[in-house]
This record gives C-alpha cells, sequence and structure tokens, in this order.
C-alpha cells in the first residue's frame, strides 16, 4: 500500500508542531509559560512547535498537560490535520457486507479457521425447533 504524502515524518512533525502551537495560542499562553510547566526549554519547545524536532511521548504528555489537553485531543487534532477520515461509515445492515468488512484484512488462513470455527459453532449448537401450538382454534360461523 503506498503512502500519502502527509504520511512522511516531515510533514507528521510540522502538522504536530501547528497543532501544540494553535491550543498553546488558542489558550493564551505564551511559549516560555508552557514549557516551564511542560519541563522543557523554550527553544527546544519552539523547534517542536516549528517542526524541526521530534517530541517523544515523554514530552508531548508533558506538554499537553501544561496546555489543559488531553493527549488523546492532540492526537485527534493532528488526524484531522493529516487528512484522517474522521466520521465512521455506517456499519451496513446486510450480513454479507458486514463479513466483507470484517474479513477484509485477514489472512486466508485465518479467514478458514473463521469459517470452520463458524461452521462448529453451527453444527453444535442448531436453532432451536419451534414448538408444536397446543390449544384450541377459533373458528368463526360457529
Amino acid at each position: 500500500m503506498p503512502f500519502a504524502h502527509s504520511e512522511s515524518a516531515r510533514s507528521v512533525r510540522e502538522a504536530l508542531g501547528a497543532v501544540l502551537r494553535g491550543r498553546r495560542q488558542a489558550a493564551r499562553r505564551t511559549l516560555s509559560e508552557v514549557a516551564a510547566e511542560a519541563g522543557l526549554s523554550p527553544a527546544h519547545l519552539s523547534e517542536v512547535e516549528r517542526g524541526l524536532k521530534e517530541a517523544s511521548i515523554e514530552r508531548l504528555l508533558a506538554v499537553s498537560h501544561a496546555l489543559g489537553a488531553r493527549p488523546a485531543e492532540i492526537y485527534a487534532d493532528l488526524a484531522r490535520l493529516l487528512g484522517a477520515d474522521t466520521e465512521r461509515p455506517a456499519w451496513p445492515e446486510d450480513p454479507p457486507a458486514k463479513l466483507r468488512l470484517a474479513t477484509v484484512g485477514m489472512p486466508l488462513e485465518a479467514l478458514r479457521s473463521v469459517a470452520d470455527f463458524s461452521a462448529y459453532l453451527a453444527m453444535a449448537n442448531p436453532p432451536p425447533r419451534p414448538r408444536p401450538r397446543i390449544g384450541f382454534e377459533m373458528r368463526s360461523g360457529r
């Protein structure tokens, strides 16, 4: 599968920096304030915001907490900026379509195992037979 342009390391670094800078500016915080609270130098945070340096997970967590944001929000903003589909398509009602979607990435051997197990379950647990109706039938005209 070919990679999209947005999946280069440089573009991801720049996008993450833009997200952090945008959140910092929206919170009306200075670079020095956020850097101090996150335990970073202002120069280092500036380089991260400009996409020149990578931020480790620990530093990204520290910056997100300093900004008052959950890390998941930072990642969601990054995903949107990189062009991710934020709306999930509706799960189809059609069972064959559901099966195709659920198995699209499965290797052939795994797919065979699922099919064998499904067949085993179907034989081991047959659906219950309808019970005969007991009682009187009402007839009209009498």
